[in-house]
């Protein structure tokens, strides 16, 4: 007798040695029992799923001299002759060679004939998406009413490419793809019923890349008992069958957590030299990274990891030292790479340099890490910094005119990175002087001065100062100003608390309290006041950058202040007494 393969030596001859498809087998075996057999079936699925095997044991169980029923004898002669493919009864058409009108013409001529020596005539047709239109609109009749001794079985991978109208008429099964654990369980019965030895491992890996194909993973199966008969070990059989090994996936994960350069690029060469597609190297790490987050989120039970429990407890160790956060950067980047490494006409240099990017990535914090960081950072300037701790929340200042002493100044924070040289921090500005006002109050000197007052003001209120951009003072007397500002701001200076802002700034520095008249202003000078504008800016950006929470917040968190956004005033959020706690913070 001439050798068999292993797909076609352990094919299932009944509908118990199926494997990954109960939903199917068992309907089929209800539908057999009940007598409830319909005319046509057709079976979807992947390559190597079980479709055909399936259709075979369906047309034993009912053509079984001791049936119909449903667990086919597998012992009489309409049995084995349906198993050695040579029955007359069943035929077993390939549609991408009988796909036309004519073959189909044929059929329908020999559907009337009943069956020679079985109960029923059976038509499987393997890959039925490839008849062309016309046949299927010839078999569109005889499918809906066939004669009463014939069953159509349909198998196919493409079910979308099948009319409407056909789909009408069956009965469809869609076969799943089989779960990695069920194929490393069939593989290794079939591997101890051949005698051959063979690791854990090498199975998980041809299980893997079998992809929920049992055909496929038979096949592999197939070579591995041939190579292994030269007494090989697990690193070579994979090396010859062209498998991506789980170690591989391993090291460059773990050189990409740890930020190693060099075995990274080692890998993949290595990879290169052994002829490993890169694409599916990319889609193995892909898979790894994901199971690398399941793991650090807690949700790798209910079987949601086919891998080994070795391959668990040594992802477990690996997201000891990295977060959720990092792995899910991680995962986003391989998966996006993936396409274009797929299209590269360079796909080594391509894994490289996505493994290159991996290994710089920072290291990313959760979020309840980073307020953690940030209480230890209110603690530590709340003990060495006084009054720093309560400048890291919205806190209402009072009047400028009612503040009567110098707000002490907070000192330099003494760690500090060796690299860095910094010039003497400036105080803050809470903590700077009002000015003085230099002499006793003229209403004419008011426009003259004014200019004077607003770059003093940048320095105690940025925000204030910057509402304040564009306007000029048009008329005063002894006790109140006539001025204009910019027409976007006027509602803001109708409001009590801006203009009593207003009115204390103006206090401490003229030396009387004003009142004010203020008149809208639809255009400005661009180029006065835009160069006003980028000094104010650049004013309120130093005076940030130089105070001392800022610094240390900066050197506790290792980070880089890149952009300084004015907060705008929420009347959502006003206090009872009609202040505004954020109008004077100048950082979000």
């Amino acid at each position: 007798m001439t050798y068999l393969v292993i797909a076609r030596k352990w094919r299932p001859q009944t509908f118990e040695d199926v494997v990954g498809q109960p939903h199917v087998t068992r309907t089929i075996q209800n539908a057999i029992r009940l007598g409830r057999v319909a005319h046509a079936y057709l079976f979807t699925g992947a390559r190597g799923v079980g479709k055909t095997s399936v259709a075979r044991i369906f047309s034993k169980a009912l053509n079984c001299e001791h049936g119909p029923g449903p667990v086919p004898c597998n012992e009489c002669s309409n049995c084995r002759e349906i198993t050695q493919g040579n029955s007359v009864d069943v035929l077993e058409i390939d549609g991408a060679s009988n796909r036309g009108i004519d073959n189909i013409r044929e059929l329908r001529e020999t559907v009337r004939y009943r069956p020679a020596k079985s109960r029923y005539k059976i038509y499987i047709i393997d890959e039925v998406h490839m008849l062309t239109t016309e046949a299927f609109n010839a078999l569109l009749k005889t499918l809906e009413e066939p004669p009463e001794h014939v069953l159509f079985l349909f198998a196919t991978t493409e079910p979308h490419k099948i009319p409407s109208t056909i789909l009408s008429r069956c009965q469809r099964f869609d076969f799943r793809r089989i779960s990695t654990q069920q194929t490393v369980d069939h593989l290794a019965d079939i591997a101890r019923r051949e005698g051959a030895g063979l690791s854990e491992a090498v199975i998980y890996a041809v299980a893997r890349e079998a992809d929920g194909s049992m055909r496929d993973a038979q096949s592999l199966m197939e070579q591995l008992l041939a190579f292994s008969g030269d007494g090989l070990s697990d690193e070579e059989i994979l090396d010859v069958l062209g498998v991506v090994d789980r170690r591989s996936v391993h090291r460059v994960a773990e050189a990409v957590l740890a930020g190693d350069v060099r075995t990274c690029v080692d890998v993949v060469s290595d990879l290169h030299r052994r002829g490993i597609d890169s694409r599916r190297f990319c889609q193995q790490l892909c898979d790894h990274f994901r199971n690398l987050l399941l793991v650090a989120l807690g949700a790798d039970g209910g079987g949601a990891l086919d891998i080994p429990e070795s391959e668990r407890e040594m992802l477990k160790r690996s997201t000891a030292g990295t977060t959720a956060e990092s792995l899910y950067l991680c995962f986003q980047m391989i998966l996006k790479a993936e396409e274009e490494i797929r299209r590269s006409t360079l796909p080594k240099i391509a894994l490289e340099m996505l493994l290159l990017r991996l290994t710089q990535l920072p290291r990313l914090e959760t979020i309840d890490g980073v307020l953690d960081t940030l209480r230890r950072i209110e603690g530590r300037l709340g003990e060495g910094l006084p009054g720093a701790a309560a400048a890291l929340q919205p806190a209402v200042r009072k009047p400028v005119a009612r503040e009567s002493a110098v707000a002490p100044q907070s000192p330099r924070p003494e760690t500090r990175h060796p690299d860095e040289a910094r010039e003497p921090a400036a105080p803050s500005p809470a903590a700077r002087e009002p000015s003085r006002p230099a002499g006793p109050f003229v209403p004419e000197e008011t426009a003259a001065r004014w200019p004077a007052f607003l770059a003093q003001l940048r320095d105690r209120d940025p925000v204030l100062a910057a509402k304040l951009t564009g306007s000029r003072i048009v008329g005063a007397s002894e006790t109140g100003v006539e001025m204009e500002v910019l027409e976007v701001y006027q509602d803001t200076f109708k409001e009590p608390q801006a203009l009593a802002k207003l009115t204390a700034a103006a206090a401490a520095y003229f030396g009387v309290e004003l009142s004010w008249t203020l008149r809208g202003r639809s255009t400005m000078d661009e180029r006065d006041d835009g160069q006003e504008a980028k000094r104010s800016r650049s004013q309120a950006r130093r005076t940030i950058m130089e105070h001392p929470v800022v610094l240390q917040a900066l050197e506790i968190l290792g980070g880089e202040l890149l952009e300084v956004k004015v907060r705008k005033p929420d009347r959502k959020n006003q206090s009872r007494d009609g202040t505004d706690p954020g109008a004077s913070a100048p950082l979000e």
